[in-house]
């Protein structure tokens, strides 16, 4: 929205947690279609991904039969996690279409060596791969130079590698530009990668394969929380430092959440396509939960079968030095390994769940009397994963260790012109910091609520300062503010249905120097300071600042 309203380079958080290629063509399209910006956007979304199956159809003509190219053009649109994630509007999906037609083109390639190639095109999707999903750098890598015609010694081989360079260099040095343009950074990349890998190494994020990683670095290097851009420098060494400090762990973490996405990654799509909140309209929320819970203990089947077959695929490529599933599969198992190390995220499996299909529709039309051997095969292995991957996730689980204990922490005062106030825990524990927002608790097994006190330091200028508070009953919150008791309205409005906003002080009045809260039951509570300064605009009650 905001680059279509304001320009393709307007400056703004986004730059520094998101790819430019998807916000890129949203805009664009909302452009031409201005009103009902969502449902554009889940529309456009719900097109491309139905366009995709056609790659494999049109693509590998001649190089395989009309039933073969039918059969994976049906599988990939009869994919039963895709079709529920279809909806969807990530990057995931719209990462389907460059890294499915790249593949395709790879194939056709490696299947014709005598051809000459697609440099331009591969360089072009590969590009735009990369944009959509900065990873897919990676993983698409191999794709394009066999797409463009590099494998082996070929006339005019050294001339394609020069139009595959071009080709993807000049869509990237412009998005380059846009974001230098906006941020003063000349890079593709975002800056969170980092953060993305520390939050998949902090504590306790065994169980959902990724945490904020804010209680991590407010446990060891609060100050970090106050400045932003040296934070994220800061956290490629703290996740090097925590990599170090618990190896064997890590690899323990990593081969689980390998199996764990080989099987459980479509499951999980449901919450996104389903269950989500606003995903669907309340009057069929309720059937649509209750088909995910009847779909999951399926998809889970679904998956494993496709991972199976998908191994037993490259192993018969292998066995008969097949290049162009090994490429495909090679593309696939280094966007695992990203996954692995970076987000084990069960959505950023979708490109991988297309391209193993693809793998599985080459291995199949040429394994010929090898089919049932294949298919065989692949049962068995799926059955292994199938088996495996909840013992071994729950081991690691097991092994990490519970979030760290944060004494003290710098709390962001939203509107409040960059001011921190310092907050420190007297009792319980701070279970979540994020960025103006924190959530405390009680520390079982001790026994006592949470308690804790906040010294906020002089704002640039006299203004009306509230307190937002998220907790079902506020008469289980004690609050005083200099010593002095404040209530919360029941009914007060808050950034959430959940949220209730106290004000403490009015326009001209003295902002309190320290607040205390404590919950005066077990359970937790959050909360977050928000200023309104003499001359500035009112914030969204649903502000959660980055």
């Amino acid at each position: 929205m905001r680059l279509r309203d304001e320009g393709l380079a307007v400056p703004g958080w986004h730059w520094v947690q998101f790819n430019p290629g998807l916000p890129l063509v949203l805009s664009s399209l909302f452009r031409v279609f201005p009103h009902g910006v969502i449902a554009t956007a889940r529309h456009a979304t719900a097109v491309a991904t139905g366009l995709m199956p056609l790659l494999p159809f049109l693509l590998w003509r001649g190089v395989l039969g009309f039933r073969w190219r039918l059969s994976i053009g049906a599988a990939l649109a009869l994919w039963p996690g895709q079709i529920i994630f279809s909806g969807v509007v990530a990057q995931e999906n719209w990462a389907l279409l460059p890294v499915v037609a790249l593949g395709c083109l790879a194939a056709r390639r490696l299947r014709d060596p005598a051809g000459g190639g697609f440099p331009i095109a591969a360089g072009l999707l590969y590009a735009a791969a990369g944009a959509i999903r900065q990873d897919m750098f990676a993983a698409a890598l191999l794709p394009a130079v066999a797409a463009a015609g590099l494998p082996g010694i070929v006339p005019g081989r050294w001339m394609r590698a020069r139009r595959l360079a071009a080709a993807a260099l000049v869509p990237l040095l412009a998005l380059a530009a846009q974001r230098q343009a906006a941020t003063g950074r000349f890079a593709v990349t975002s800056e969170h990668g980092g953060l993305t890998m520390l939050g998949t190494l902090a504590p306790s994020s065994a169980a959902t394969g990724w945490v904020d990683p804010m209680l991590a670095i407010a446990a060891v290097e609060p100050a970090l929380l106050t400045d932003p851009v040296a934070l994220r420098r800061a956290t490629w060494r703290l996740a090097w430092n925590e990599t170090r400090r618990r190896w064997r762990f890590h690899g323990l973490r990593a081969a689980a959440s390998a199996f764990r996405l080989c099987v459980e990654s479509e499951a999980g799509d449901l919450y996104w396509g389903l269950e989500a909140p606003a995903t669907q309209p309340p009057a069929t929320a309720p059937a649509a939960a209750a088909f995910a819970r009847a779909a999951r203990p399926l998809l889970r089947v679904e998956q494993a079968l496709i991972s199976g077959v998908f191994f037993a695929s490259l192993l018969l490529a292998l066995r008969r030095r097949d290049a162009a599933p090994l490429v495909l599969g090679a593309a696939a198992l280094v966007e695992v390994l990203v996954q692995v190390l970076f987000s084990p995220q069960g959505r950023l499996m979708v490109p991988v769940i297309a391209l193993e299909i693809l793998v599985i529709g080459l291995a199949v039309s040429s394994a010929g009397g090898g089919r049932a051997r294949l298919l065989a095969l692949g049962t068995a292995v799926a059955a292994v994963l199938f088996v495996t991957a909840p013992p071994l996730h729950a081991l690691a689980v097991q092994k990490d260790e519970v979030p760290p204990h944060v004494r003290r922490f710098p709390l962001l005062i939203a509107g409040g012109g960059g001011v921190y106030a310092q907050c420190a825990i007297e009792s319980g524990r701070v279970w979540v910091i994020a960025g103006d927002r924190a959530v405390v608790g009680a520390d079982p097994p001790a026994p006592g609520p949470g308690r804790i006190r906040c010294r906020i330091p002089p704002l640039p200028t006299r203004g009306a300062l509230s307190l937002d508070l998220e907790v079902d009953d506020p008469g289980s919150i004690r609050i005083a503010a200099d010593g002095r008791p404040i209530v919360a309205p029941a009914g007060s409005p808050g950034p959430g249905p959940s949220w209730r906003r106290a004000p403490m002080t009015a326009e001209g009045e003295t902002a309190p120097g320290e607040i205390v809260l404590e919950g005066t039951g077990g359970g937790t509570f959050g909360f977050g300071l928000v200023a309104r300064l003499p001359g500035s605009r009112p914030l969204p009650r649903d502000t959660v600042f980055p």
